[in-house]
């Protein structure tokens, strides 16, 4: 009987090591792998991105632009690629222009990237989205409707017709 309960003592103290050990190793580990996902976030690009000013209806086949602004919150500089789309009724993306952005750490910075409307672009309401993305960061979107309609023939001059579009545009 002796032995039997030396036996169960000794198999229960080495269970309850067991759990101690393992209680205190894996607190830590878990500390370890939490910094390394904060080091990680930390590494990743932040950056806040919108359309600053679009035009509310244009032509197929017109020459448009359109001006984006970036904002960089994170501690290094990056490079943005902005791509704008308009996105028909039935979510199909049609890609109109794209540019690249240096931004600095903690600064904004602007650009106007000039867009061409498809010939091929049916009249409607669409919408005009603009993905913004680093490297190592999430793509940023943002989006505005624009209307596609063939212009009405008219006897104002095409260069006065855009002027007049470029200041009602702004507001």
């Amino acid at each position: 009987k002796v032995s039997t309960m030396n036996k169960r003592i000794s198999i229960s103290v080495f269970c309850l090591l067991g759990l101690l050990v393992s209680g205190f190793v894996l607190p830590d580990q878990q500390v370890q792998a939490q910094r390394s996902r904060d080091h990680q976030v930390q590494d990743r690009d932040c950056i806040k991105a919108f359309l600053l000013r679009s035009p509310s209806m244009v032509a197929p086949g017109e020459h448009f632009g359109v001006k984006a602004g970036v904002f960089n919150c994170g501690r290094k500089g990056v490079h943005v690629a902005i791509d704008l789309f308009l996105v028909t009724e039935d979510l199909r993306r049609i890609n109109i222009g794209s540019a690249t952005l240096g931004v600095r750490s903690n600064s904004r910075a602007t650009v106007v990237i000039r867009c061409l409307t498809p010939r091929s672009a049916t009249p409607g309401r669409y919408q005009l989205v603009m993905a913004a993305r680093t490297r190592n960061g999430p793509t940023v979107l943002d989006r505005t409707s624009i209307v596609i309609e063939r212009p009405l023939p008219d006897d104002i001059d095409p260069d006065i017709r855009r002027l007049l579009d470029a200041k009602y545009s702004d507001k």
